[in-house]
């Protein structure tokens, strides 16, 4: 068999399609439903926090997560004295900068360009140049030091991951140039290209390019395959779901490393129905997030949450009134107030304190303490407001999205984690 053959099929056969064009189909309906909720600013807000989210999971995967709370104070810079957490805040940060870097750069990328192995190369480069020595050690699966990676440099050994023994480095410029060839097709219609997202998911984890960080990267082109199609807006990624599955998503990706089963298993190398088990995985993890966000994001429920967070954060969270007594502010007006921002991602401060209704001088204070507290957020001392996600906000406003940062129980510059250390 001809290397290129290797990794055929790289889509399922069209037997084992047809089922998964249903799910595309309902994939695509679902996020066509979640982009209109929020304005740009508060989506934009949004998805800076959510890559946090998206960078605790991916390390989680790789058993290689930090806490919430050391990530928050990353975040502001301050790094903790432990050096292995320090190193983990330091590449959940990496992974934060190049997902948001990236991002901007999908737009303007053609299709086939997403597959070029310069591309693929390029990711595993910004991730990894961002890190010191200690994060690039190469070790094997008894945990022997065997070198130090460089930055987007394809492996020259051999490599075994759990039972897949990746191919043989001399086969690797091959099997990327194929890769590219087969995924990055431009006619390929856009329920195709989700597809081929999924497909390709599995055959870069199987390629196994690199000595180590392949399955970041994986995961890391995949979500950019999803942004790149207009499908995520940073609302969403698969990341969150693979990781809280993660031994089905361990167990999908083994059915799509196993040979061909029989005659009717396709005509690759590679078993068709394995790969087609591991895109129907993977595309009902996509659409278990998307219609989680839109269920978190409808906005009744969403309104409520805000009115929720104003009646706390006007009882300074459980230590008595932050207003004078005779300051009266209604916490229905501010949380509504509060979530039309949500909804129209930014408001001038008049607007904003019409709606609270009360005397400006405690309005002002209101929007003190709410920039203080990072609930909102404001590019000048007077210009207009933009929602803001501290941490601490998402018990309040997202539960469930990120259960692990709802341990972090107090406001930011007093930050209390009921996170334990082991």
């Amino acid at each position: 068999m001809l290397v290129v053959g290797l990794i055929e099929p790289v889509v399922p056969s069209d037997i084992d399609l047809v089922p998964l064009l249903e799910q595309v189909a309902d994939v695509r309906t679902e996020c066509a439903r979640l982009m209109p909720r929020i304005g740009k600013e508060a989506r934009q807000s949004l998805a800076r926090i959510l890559r946090a989210m998206n960078s605790y999971y991916t390390n989680k995967i790789e058993g290689q997560h930090t806490y919430p709370s050391d990530l928050e104070e990353a975040l502001s810079n301050h790094f903790s004295q432990d050096h292995e957490i320090k190193r983990r805040q330091q590449l959940a940060l990496a992974h934060m900068e190049v997902e948001e870097e990236l991002e901007k750069n999908t737009r303007s990328q053609t299709w086939a360009e997403m597959f070029q192995p310069e591309w693929i190369a390029g990711i595993h480069r910004a991730l990894y140049s961002r890190l010191g020595d200690d994060c690039r050690v190469i070790v094997d699966q008894d945990g022997n030091k065997r070198g130090l990676m460089e930055p987007g440099e394809i492996r020259a050994g051999w490599v075994k991951v759990g039972s897949h023994a990746a191919p043989d480095p001399a086969d690797l410029p091959q099997l990327l140039a194929h890769f590219h060839f087969r995924y990055g097709v431009p006619k390929y219609s856009d329920s195709m290209k989700l597809v081929v997202a999924g497909a390709a998911l599995h055959r870069l984890s199987w390629i196994h390019p690199f000595p180590d960080g392949n399955g970041r990267v994986s995961r890391l082109q995949n979500h950019l395959l999803l942004h790149h199609m207009g499908l995520t807006e940073g609302l969403w990624s698969p990341m969150r779901g693979l990781a809280r599955r993660q031994q089905d998503y361990y167990g999908a990706l083994h059915q799509a490393d196993l040979p061909r089963r029989n005659d009717t298993d396709g005509r690759g190398n590679l078993s068709s129905k394995g790969l087609a088990e591991f895109i129907g995985f993977w595309l009902e993890t996509c659409l278990d997030q998307v219609q989680f966000m839109d269920k978190l994001l409808s906005l009744d429920t969403m309104q409520a949450r805000y009115v929720s967070l104003a009646l706390q954060f006007l009882h300074d969270y459980g230590r008595g009134p932050l207003l004078h007594h005779r300051s009266k502010l209604r916490p229905e007006l501010l949380g509504r107030a509060l979530h039309r921002l949500f909804v129209e991602g930014r408001l001038d401060r008049g607007e904003f304190k019409a709606m609270i209704d009360s005397s400006d001088r405690t309005a002002s204070r209101v929007i003190s303490s709410l920039l203080e507290q990072r609930l909102v957020v404001s590019p000048s001392r007077a210009g207009h407001l933009e929602p803001g996600f501290p941490f601490f906000s998402f018990r309040f406003l997202f539960p469930g999205l990120w259960p692990e940062a709802e341990g972090i129980v107090s406001v930011p510059g007093n930050v209390v984690s009921k996170e334990k250390h082991p």
